[in-house]
């Protein structure tokens, strides 16, 4: 018989090799990639935060430029104490601000001549300045006004000297001077015959005949407390979500320290675990701070609509007192709360510890899934060309198994139809020749069957929708109906069956018809490849395994034998050995295939053991029927393995000879 082979595709090592080392390529380019995209993030992400930290610090401080303007007092105010004017400015600046929580406290601050202070409270509730105490927090500030009137003195016939900061970070507060505060210091408006002093400098004044009992205050200022619940838990936040952050999730860690002492933390957004100023950051940013580009921004736009107020005759009405000079304007865009542009200094940490940190991370978080997927296109490739090598074996056994069950149909279709027309022309009038013509007509018919019967077996078992009915019983029973079912080979080929069957054997869930040509597969292929040895044995014995108490049905022939190499793939679809095939033993390679899918739909598994030229043993393994079947008990000498003398022949008891 010529067999047909399925034509050969090229070896796909190569293909491998090559597809193997453009990963590779791939590999290292996307490594260089993703480390030009790291370098590229990092500068972006750099950009990003330094300008949200440049636009935090601006709108922080438009927010103190227009408290600054917002709730400046005019000098006509202090001196008529009219203070429903002020109300007036101070609802006004509620209802044009963004952030009106922010004010805390509003005290007037009054110098009067000889050195003399006085400090007055403004009441919501009434809408009025009383006399008050100075604060414990506000010490500081109040030692800085003392200061600022020993340092007065007169210069060309004016007073000047240095004024307090306009923003007191230490408190914190705005420190903002009365708005026309010359109307205060009028030598016209004061009484006569006496002198305002400050420290060791006099101020002479003119007599004049409209004196009063009681003199105005040379300098007033307004000073505005923050709410620090508000500052560090609505505004500092809110602006920090707005620049700063993911959703809800903050991508940088927002502190801000003391420009005067860097060491002493002022706001940290992860307060719950920094206690100190970080000693470094990703950006930085100066805030706190009065700008005259601000104040000129808010007076131009008219943003807190200043000019509704009645007590502001225009849009110069205020008065600024910065540095050593309180006349003296400063340069446009200058800081006017000191030299160094802001009390104090937003740091920016990214949360991943530093933004080199998180690029880093993002950066190998990017290498791994790059490799992952490289890898799994690898694995897809291994498994494509291992799948294309199976596919091509399992064609190349169909057409094998073609070739082999077009022979073995042809050849009893052949036999009993040159038998069934001998009979039908009158060739054999012997009735004993005959009979033998009928006998070879019966057994190459059950031949045809049985082929058949495995190629429907086959189909139904590939197709899925193979139905199995287990139920309960005797093992004794699957061994007799499958040696029955294979009387007519056991007896064509004289076979001596040596049968091991404890009769107190548990019983096992199966369905008995699909168990049985199981059963009746082995057996049928330990005749066939028995050779000159017609010799077959069937034994069964009880043990406990992982999952219980568990049956072996074990079918052993001293045959040929398999070959090592064949033995991983004789259950496979289609496979014959080589031996089998040089032998010309009949078959079409789906026995076995059938008898491991009919014992794993069961719960099973079966096992094989050959020597070559000494035969082979098959095992089948159930689990017990449980309460359904009889337990084995602990003293059961049938309980283990078989025993050394039962596993060789003449260690067999003989059950049935059949012939």
């Amino acid at each position: 018989m010529k067999t047909i082979r399925a034509a050969k595709v090229p070896s796909s090592t190569a293909l491998i090799a090559a597809l193997l080392a453009l990963l590779v390529l791939l590999g290292s380019l996307q490594y260089y990639w993703l480390g030009e995209i790291s370098a590229g993030d990092r500068e972006r992400l750099q950009s990003l935060v330094d300008a949200g930290a440049v636009r935090f610090g601006e709108d922080f401080d438009i927010e103190i430029a227009g408290m600054f303007l917002g709730l400046q007092m005019h000098a006509d105010t202090v001196r008529t104490q009219d203070w429903d004017l002020y109300a007036q400015r101070y609802d006004h600046w509620r209802a044009h601000s963004g952030h009106p929580g922010l004010v805390g406290d509003i005290y007037l601050v009054q110098m009067y001549e000889n050195g003399r202070m006085r400090l007055s409270r403004y009441h919501k509730d009434t809408r009025r300045f009383t006399a008050d105490d100075w604060p414990a927090a506000m010490q500081p500030l109040r030692d800085r006004f003392e200061q600022s009137i020993k340092t007065m003195r007169l210069e060309n016939g004016l007073l000047v000297g240095s004024t307090p900061d306009p923003v007191a970070d230490d408190v914190p507060a705005l420190v903002i001077p009365v708005a026309h505060m010359d109307r205060l210091s009028d030598p016209e408006a004061a009484y006569a015959d006496s002198d305002i002093m400050f420290g060791e400098t006099v101020l002479k004044r003119k007599p004049c005949p409209r004196c009063k009992p009681d003199p105005d205050p040379v300098f007033a200022y307004t000073v505005v407390t923050f709410d620090l619940h508000y500052l560090w838990q609505t505004l500092v936040p809110s602006l920090a979500r707005k620049y700063f952050a993911t959703g809800e999730t903050l991508d940088y860690n927002v502190a801000i320290v003391s420009r005067s002492d860097p060491t002493r933390l002022v706001y940290h957004s992860n307060s719950s675990v920094y206690e100190t100023a970080p000693p470094h950051g990703d950006a930085h940013a100066s805030l706190f701070s009065l700008r005259l580009d601000e104040i000129n921004r808010l007076l131009i736009d008219d943003t807190l609509r200043l000019a509704d107020l009645s007590d502001t005759a225009d849009r110069q009405s205020w008065r600024i007192a910065v540095g050593r000079t309180p006349f003296e304007k400063p340069a446009s865009g200058a800081a006017l709360a000191g030299d160094d542009g802001g009390r104090w200094q937003l740091i920016l940490t990214h949360r991943a510890g530093s933004l080199e940190a998180a690029v880093s991370g993002l950066r190998l978080k990017n290498l791994l899934i790059s490799w992952v997927i490289l890898l799994l296109l690898g694995a897809s490739v291994v498994t494509m060309v291992i799948s294309a090598r199976r596919a091509q074996r399992l064609a190349q056994q169909k057409i094998e198994f073609v070739a082999a069950i077009s022979h073995e149909l042809r050849t009893p279709l052949a036999v009993i139809c040159s038998a069934g027309e001998n009979l039908a022309d009158g060739v054999v009038p012997d009735p004993l020749r005959a009979r033998q013509y009928g006998a070879v007509i019966h057994g190459e018919g059950r031949r045809l069957a049985e082929m058949v019967d495995q190629a429907l077996e086959f189909a139904g078992a590939q197709s899925g929708r193979k139905a199995y009915l287990p139920r309960p019983i005797a093992v004794s029973d699957l061994i007799g109906r499958a040696v029955q079912a294979c009387q007519p080979q056991i007896r064509d080929g004289a076979v001596l069956v040596e049968q091991q069957v404890p009769s107190d054997l548990p019983m096992v869930l199966a369905d008995p018809g699909e168990m049985t040509r199981a059963l009746q597969n082995l057996i049928r292929n330990a005749i066939k490849y028995s050779a000159d040895q017609p010799w077959v044995g069937i034994q069964a014995s009880v043990h406990s395994g992982s999952r219980g108490f568990e049956v072996s049905i074990s079918v052993r022939d001293q045959g040929m034998g398999i070959a090592a190499d064949d033995l991983a793939h004789i259950f496979e679809p289609f496979y014959r050995s080589r031996d089998a095939l040089a032998a010309q033993v009949h078959g079409s390679g789906l026995g076995l295939s059938l008898v491991r899918h009919i014992v794993e739909a069961h719960g099973g598994r079966i096992t094989v053991a050959s020597v070559l030229g000494q035969g082979s043993t098959f095992t089948i393994v159930l689990p017990c029927a449980g309460n359904d079947g009889r337990q084995p008990t602990a003293d059961s000498s049938h309980i283990g393995a078989p025993s050394a003398e039962a596993a060789q022949p003449g260690g067999w008891k003989l059950k049935g000879r059949y012939e």
